[in-house]
């Protein structure tokens, strides 16, 4: 293919960009002191002298619509345009989740994040149902990925968008009783747990029993695959993949197994919609639970017989420890080599077992977790990268370009694992360190794979950005809210502030703003908890830029017992009115 430049053309007041015959774009200088255009080198360059302390503008109009070069003056009112465009963006922001940090770089990430999300979807009957595509130019709203984009966007505030767009695939509902666009049947689980996550967000009952006869056919369907492989062997025991579904494709690969990702995604999708289910009194619940039940059950039943057959692993220390297959009966990691392009092996790091943990099948008390976060941290994130990131390079560099994966990194959740567990460090460390992996500096999106490649503005990129970005600043665990849970400590430096406003969670949303006074040796929270229920406990984490431990609480004035200096948080009991927390040091 031959890609012709476009022409430049000199006008009155500027410059237009045109192309056999269409204006793609007019220069117009007017609002600039007798500047000189010219092209140089295939760019258009604007030369002039502009007196000191003084700004001057100009603007480039780039039409959507078919029009002819000369009638470029059309084009006109770019004040307005930038005032309009911006009160547009600002009032579409203004639904969601509020953030401050002192970091204005990945604050204006956070922010084109969301933008880009928007950007990127399409919608069906006036927006009445909005696709979430997962990049902007290509794949379209896949079954599996885009549920990363509904759940980032839910998770930051953005809930009509997240609604709306679950409305989609659930208009998509087969027959059958499951959900497909051509690219996995494992979407169908990612999808049921989004949905149900949705609901806990917002507690929307009346749409949940608008869509319950929908939902709770696919959760049938789930039930009925299961019966199909619980089968028993010629000794009258169950075969290793009893009470599994059927073998499936989680992505690209197109290996059909056991996958303990699958199963993981299969099993939260039940578990949640049928509790979400049983909220709204649906006769199918308590059912749907029960087998949900024995779901679990069978998948760690079928993971631990695959992980006593299988060879064990080295960690960098010298310990030896249980390797995390990724299939029924591929023992040990890897099982597959040269596969799928020679990138099998990421299968078992992005989609790996581990998201067995976060998915709920596995416990938090787990020892496989430890096990598996060692193991990737030691072994797999050195590993050679897909398009970038050797493993000589990251050896060297280990801890700036250690701690994430390396062909997609926003598939792997490693900062969800850690966060399980509550291992601060690694979350903030594996946090920052994936980001500039696949920003694009030049717009803020983010590329699909390193080195600039794959798809452009890839939102399931995105989506996962921002689910970390939330449990970063918000996260529920069981029956606490924790604040601040995984923020790190230079952002408490003296005079800095960490703010949030109208973050949703399965309580009700919640507000809060920490001020850094440590030139007089504290740092402050005031906290407008939620209303819609009372957590348990408010969990908030104070953290000290020198490392220095709380000494002392005040809570409303009074002092307050219930702090934890080591892993510094403070917890409270959650009221109806504004709380102040000083901790000091």
């Amino acid at each position: 293919m031959r890609f012709e430049p476009a022409e430049p053309e000199y006008v009155q007041h500027g410059a237009t960009v045109q192309k056999q015959g269409q204006l793609l774009a007019f220069l117009d200088t007017t609002g600039s002191p007798s500047p000189t255009v010219q092209t140089y080198n295939g760019d258009l360059v604007i030369s002039g002298a502009i007196p000191g302390e003084t700004t001057k503008r100009c603007f480039v109009y780039i039409p959507t619509w078919q029009i002819k070069p000369d009638e470029y003056a059309s084009l006109k009112g770019g004040t307005e345009l930038l005032s309009d465009t911006e009160a547009y963006w600002n009032n579409i922001m203004a639904c969601g989740t509020q953030i401050e940090i002192p970091e204005p770089l990945l604050l204006n990430v956070i922010r084109a994040s969301q933008v880009y999300c928007l950007m990127a979807a399409r919608n069906e009957e006036h927006g009445k149902r909005i696709a979430a595509w997962i990049a902007s130019d290509r794949y379209g709203p896949l079954e599996s990925e885009a549920h990363s984009v509904i759940r980032g966007m839910d998770l930051m505030g953005h809930e009509d968008f997240a609604r709306r767009s679950l409305d989609f695939f659930i208009n998509k509902y087969n027959p059958a009783g499951y959900l497909t666009t051509g690219y996995t049947v494992m979407g169908t689980g990612w999808h049921l747990w989004t949905l149900a996550e949705h609901y806990q967000l917002t507690e929307d009952s009346q749409w949940l029993k608008e869509v319950a006869p929908g939902v709770a056919r696919v959760c049938q369907w789930i039930v009925q695959q299961r019966d199909k492989t619980q089968k028993i062997n010629a000794y009258g025991q169950r075969v290793p993949e009893y009470g599994l579904m059927p073998p499936g494709v989680a992505a690209d690969w197109n290996r059909f197994g056991y996958r303990s990702y699958n199963q993981g995604n299969f099993y939260a999708g039940l578990y949640r919609a049928a509790s979400g289910l049983a909220d709204i009194g649906h006769r199918d619940a308590n059912s749907l639970l029960r087998h949900a039940a024995q779901f679990r059950r069978d998948i760690q039943r079928a993971y631990r017989w695959t992980q006593q057959h299988s060879p064990v692993v080295p960690l960098s220390n010298g310990i030896w420890v249980p390797s995390y297959p990724s299939f029924v009966y591929g023992f040990g990691e890897d099982a597959f080599p040269g596969e799928d392009g020679g990138r099998s092996w990421c299968y078992d790091v992005e989609i790996g077992s581990h998201h067995l943990a976060v998915l709920g099948v596995l416990d938090e008390s787990d020892p496989n977790i430890d096990w598996i976060a060692d193991r990737m941290e030691d072994f797999w994130f050195f590993h050679d990268g897909l398009y970038d990131y050797p493993a000589q390079k990251t050896s060297k560099d280990w801890f700036n370009l250690g701690g994430f994966s390396k062909v997609q990194p926003y598939y792997t959740r490693i900062q969800e694992l850690y966060a399980l567990i509550d291992d601060v460090k690694p979350f903030i460390r594996s946090f920052f360190n994936a980001i500039p992996s696949l920003l694009n500096t030049e717009n803020l999106s983010f590329w699909e794979h390193f080195h600039n490649g794959g798809a452009w503005n890839k939102t399931h990129e995105t989506g996962g950005f921002l689910t970390q970005t939330r449990i970063m600043l918000v996260m529920e665990r069981g029956d606490q809210l924790w604040l601040a849970p995984f923020v790190t400590n230079h952002w408490m430096r003296d005079g800095m502030a960490v703010a949030v406003r109208n973050a949703p969670t399965k309580f009700g949303k919640v507000s809060y703003r920490i001020t850094s006074a440590i030139s007089k040796g504290y740092i402050e929270a005031v906290i407008e908890p939620p209303t819609r229920s009372f957590p348990e406990t408010l969990v908030l984490r104070l953290r000290h830029p020198e490392g220095k431990q709380i000494k002392a609480v005040m809570v409303n004035g009074k002092p307050h017992k219930d702090f934890n200096p080591l892993e510094e948080y403070i917890q409270l009991k959650p009221t109806t009115g504004k709380i102040i927390v000083r901790a000091q040091y």
